[in-house]
């Protein structure tokens, strides 16, 4: 009797202990919202809208405040007064960068596609630095979540990490 009492409390202790570690684990892995904000919305998060929802959703002006930092491989909150846009259309992209003197210093666009969850671009016009990718269909998971929109890129590991932020005037 003593001995089945050992065995059932040690089993009770085992898989509690394997639940705790199990559970620390996959927290780990989920990250947060405010550790990452575009992982956890496009890696944890279902999407809300569908097809032409999505579509209506993008259209507008958009000013990026954060993206995953190729250097550290952390999140960063861009600084307010970055000048860096996008614009969707019903059926087109286009992003912008300005300087700090209003001097464009790349820009890129082109039409795109939306399938579930992938909203591929497709670059057939660019300045500065982003002619490297004229020609190229890239596509990205992506979320829109009330005024903020998420973009990963859909190849692993992810190239890009954006949240972009709606212009309202």
């Amino acid at each position: 009797m003593k001995r089945s009492i050992v065995i059932v409390i040690f089993a009770v202790v085992a898989v509690l202990s394997l639940g705790g570690l199990l559970w620390l684990v996959a927290e780990k892995h989920a990250g947060s919202k405010k550790e990452n904000p575009v992982e956890y919305y496009i890696l944890h998060t279902s999407m809300t809208q569908t097809g032409d929802q999505l579509r209506n959703a993008l259209v507008g002006e958009w000013k990026l405040v954060g993206a995953k930092s190729i250097k550290t491989g952390k999140f960063v909150i861009l600084a307010p007064n970055n000048r860096y846009f996008k614009t969707f259309t019903l059926t087109n992209w286009a992003t912008a960068n300005y300087d700090s003197s209003s001097n464009m210093v790349n820009s890129a666009s082109g039409p795109y596609t939306l399938s579930g969850d992938v909203c591929t671009e497709t670059i057939e016009m660019a300045t500065g630095s982003k002619r490297q990718f004229l020609g190229a269909h890239v596509p990205f998971r992506i979320r829109i979540v009330g005024d903020d929109y998420y973009q990963m890129g859909a190849g692993l590991p992810p190239s890009i990490e954006q949240q972009w932020h709606r212009i309202r005037e």
